[in-house]
């Protein structure tokens, strides 16, 4: 055999591999809608057998007042990451360990205090899981994770009046996400 004919029979070998590998999931958290009915959705790509990169969106642009107008509450907020997963058994089976860049502009305040605050936050997530078959095309995945960054806020006494009580830039650590998700694998 030919230098040539053993280079395209690897790339052929390297190319049906891939092209195996090539398996795509969008998923959604329910308990996200739980979180004053926050919309959400992902996507993740296989990018080899323990490997896939995943992108997130969730978008919240709800503000709920109570009949008389005293009570305002808002989780508001429009996010996106991106990062990776990583399964030690198969991809979208089993455990999974993952890591993600988040960019998150918020508003949020009447929940437990009056108190509101509002910003842009912007930092680097944690999160590990398992995703269960349900089906060859169907997994529900149960996840924890968190995230740190920095954050540029602004906060007020009360989500109505407007009195600004302070502002700045700081680090922050908090939870990112409690999820039980419905996948589609295609």
């Amino acid at each position: 055999m030919g230098k040539k004919t053993i280079a395209v029979i690897l790339a052929l070998t390297v190319a049906a591999t891939a092209a195996h590998a090539q398996k795509w999931s969008i998923s959604t958290n329910i308990i996200d809608y739980l979180n004053f009915g926050t919309l959400n959705v992902a996507g993740s790509a296989a990018v080899a057998k323990h490997w896939t990169v995943n992108v997130n969106t969730k978008f919240n642009p709800w503000t709920f007042n109570s009949k008389d107008g005293n009570i305002q509450r808002q989780n508001r907020q429009q996010a996106y990451s991106a990062g990776v997963r990583a399964y030690p058994w198969h991809i979208y089976s089993g455990w999974w360990f993952g890591s993600h860049l988040q960019y998150q502009e918020y508003n949020r305040g009447g929940i437990l205090k009056r108190e509101t605050e509002e910003g842009d936050a912007f930092g680097l997530g944690l999160e590990a899981g398992y995703s269960y078959m349900l089906h060859p095309h169907v997994n529900i995945e149960f996840g924890l994770g968190v995230w740190g960054g920095v954050k540029s806020y602004t906060r007020y006494s009360c989500p109505r009046c407007g009195l600004l009580t302070g502002s700045g830039t700081r680090f922050f650590l908090m939870p990112d996400s409690i999820a039980i998700s419905i996948a589609y694998i295609f």
